[in-house]
């Protein structure tokens, strides 16, 4: 098994139920890694909850501030330098029975391939295509290359494609660190960008782009599943403001498109804006979220 040559490294903070489970997980389908390392940001009433639930499972444990961001790259440093793949994994992370030993199977055939540099799962989930959805995978938005109705693709306007419910597997521009593994060798000088905030929302695609920069490969395997039922709150003015900041922050790292960035983000605040009418008043505050960090961006060109 690859999990014998692999740092498992997994961010928590709070949720030592979530970790005992994950980690139950691998105990009852005898899957074992090389080392497992967890990095806990909790408050102190959690932090000996978790602890001690890494003693049982005798997983290295390691505490520091919060940012998954931050927690992901203390885990790189701690990792033992031994190990040939490093998997990035969240806490509330739900396999299918099947998905480790699906993604053994395709790491063993791609094992001597240099090109390939990521492996990622396939999430499992139920889409509800909203109105923003179906304009996204529009004709006429992947026509002015706004967006595109592939899956795993990053434009240049820095938005992506989903990675959701696949029939087949795909090579994608990105992954998500929600669960991922990468060869070590190709990632050992990238860290996870630590100014994307507490949440680090989208450190997953601007990790992902530095793959391009040394021509690696990301294959996503449509047979190893899981499910992410937890997933966060897209509502609020915090998080409007974060999408638009965080994504022009990689647009002019990755030296994509401002200008399409633009006018999807337009798109996206005009959409959410209409969720006044539906008198949906999370939708309006995501758009003053939104509106507010296209301000802020224009502000700093």
């Amino acid at each position: 098994m690859f999990t014998n040559n692999t740092s498992l490294i997994i961010p928590t903070r709070n949720r030592p139920h979530f970790v005992k489970n994950l980690l139950q997980k691998f105990s009852d389908l005898s899957v074992h890694f090389f080392e497992i390392i967890v990095v806990d940001s909790s408050d102190n009433e959690y932090q000996g909850l978790v602890e001690n639930i890494c003693k049982k499972f005798l997983a290295n444990y390691f505490y520091t501030w919060p940012s998954t961001s931050h927690q992901r790259n203390f885990g790189i440093e701690k990792k033992n330098s031994s190990t040939k793949y490093i998997m990035f994994l969240d806490d509330d992370i739900i396999f299918y029975d099947n998905a480790i030993f699906e993604m053994n199977e395709i790491i063993k055939k791609f094992e001597y391939m240099n090109d390939v540099a990521a492996y990622g799962f396939n999430q499992i989930q139920q889409e509800n295509k909203t109105f923003f959805e179906n304009i996204k995978n529009s004709k006429l938005c992947s026509y002015l290359g706004l967006y595109s109705n592939k899956p795993g693709v990053v434009l240049q306007s820095g938005w992506h494609s989903k990675i959701l419910n696949l029939k087949e597997d795909i090579f994608a521009d990105w992954i998500f660190t929600t669960v991922c593994i990468y060869k070590f060798d190709y990632i050992k000088n990238f860290r996870f960008d630590e100014t994307l905030g507490r949440y680090s929302y989208l450190e997953d695609l601007d990790f992902s782009l530095n793959l391009k920069l040394i021509k690696k490969k990301i294959f996503i395997s449509s047979r190893a599943k899981f499910a992410h039922p937890k997933n966060i709150d897209r509502s609020s003015f915090d998080f409007g403001l974060l999408e638009v900041t965080n994504r022009y922050k990689i647009v002019k790292k990755h030296n994509l498109s401002s200008f399409h960035f633009s006018i999807v983000s337009l798109l996206r605040f005009f959409i959410s804006f209409c969720g006044i009418f539906s008198l949906n008043k999370k939708l309006l505050l995501r758009s003053l979220g939104n509106i507010a960090g296209f301000i802020k961006c224009l502000k700093k060109n």
